[in-house]
């Protein structure tokens, strides 16, 4: 997926939101803003937009000193999804069809993340996953590769909404009890990324093997992730690859084993899956050569 001249202004908005969390020094804040605006004056669009947006938070680092801004976010988004796994894991087990409601509630996330700080109503959120289709939806393709799998790779996204991935795993280990699954977080911070430790905090080593991707790189650019997470996925029977940025480093890679599930949460994603934004899509990789 390629960078547009639209993701410029999204760059400097999430730019300023990290920096609001990782100083209070106005000063500081403008520094890294400049510093920022005269990096991307040079810059050409190349690359993904996950590409594109991660030098924005390497200089946000560097001006700040802030390795991590998010973490305080991203505990406070494990905790509230923590809070949900109960009702959840209910929801899921006295459903009609486990493996869908899973996949509903694995892009609950999304919802949450969007609801932070905003009198989020846990109830609401729920029935909204549960109520809302996917647009594009290859559910029954994912349900026969599982089938047949032995290996799951499982590459996840954002802290808080891991919780909501870890369920889906424990159905998809219920369903499939013959699949070794692997879930994958970043090695080090980035952005609101799940790392080990936000994985463990959410109890996912209890469910399955946590692997690191071998960078901080937004999404799993492949020419990027280390070899060991390279051989993963090249060897997994079944690779599930959750959110935008995965979506946005992976979408090139024409694989029939290979599915997104993701909320379009900007316009040049929900273009790239000819969706709006805010639909919800669960699509194999393979169908992006016919679309």
């Amino acid at each position: 997926m390629k960078t547009k001249i639209d993701c410029f202004p999204c760059v400097f908005k999430q730019a300023l939101a990290t920096l609001k969390l990782a100083t209070d020094d106005r000063e500081v804040q403008i520094q890294a803003l400049k510093e920022i605006a005269d990096f991307y004056s040079h810059k050409e669009l190349d690359g993904t937009p996950a590409g594109f947006s991660q030098h924005a938070y390497r200089i946000i680092a560097e001006v700040t000193g802030a390795a991590d801004p998010f973490s305080a976010e991203k505990k406070k988004f494990n905790k509230l999804a923590l809070q949900m796994t109960e009702e959840s894991y209910k929801t899921i087990v006295s459903s009609g069809d486990k493996l869908a409601t899973g996949a509903h509630l694995a892009v609950a996330g999304n919802i949450i993340d969007l609801g932070i700080g905003e009198g989020l109503d846990i109830h609401g959120t729920l029935k909204s996953a549960l109520e809302t289709p996917f647009v594009i939806n290859d559910l029954e393709k994912l349900r026969k590769s599982l089938a047949e799998a032995k290996s799951l790779l499982y590459i996840g996204d954002n802290a808080g909404e891991i919780v909501f991935d870890r369920l889906f795993v424990e159905i998809i280990n219920e369903l499939f009890p013959e699949i070794n699954v692997k879930f994958s977080v970043k090695s080090t911070p980035i952005i609101n990324d799940a790392t080990w430790e936000d994985a463990d905090a959410v109890g996912f080593d209890k469910v399955c093997e946590i692997i690191e991707t071998g960078t901080n790189d937004i999404g799993a650019p492949l020419e990027k992730v280390s070899a060991e997470f390279l051989e993963d996925f090249n060897s997994a029977d079944v690779i599930i690859a959750k959110g935008h940025g995965n979506f946005e480093t992976l979408n090139e890679v024409v694989k029939e084993n290979l599915f997104f599930i993701l909320k379009a949460k900007c316009e040049v994603v929900a273009e790239k899956l000819r969706v709006k934004v805010g639909d919800s899509v669960l699509k194999c990789s393979a169908r992006f050569q016919r679309v």
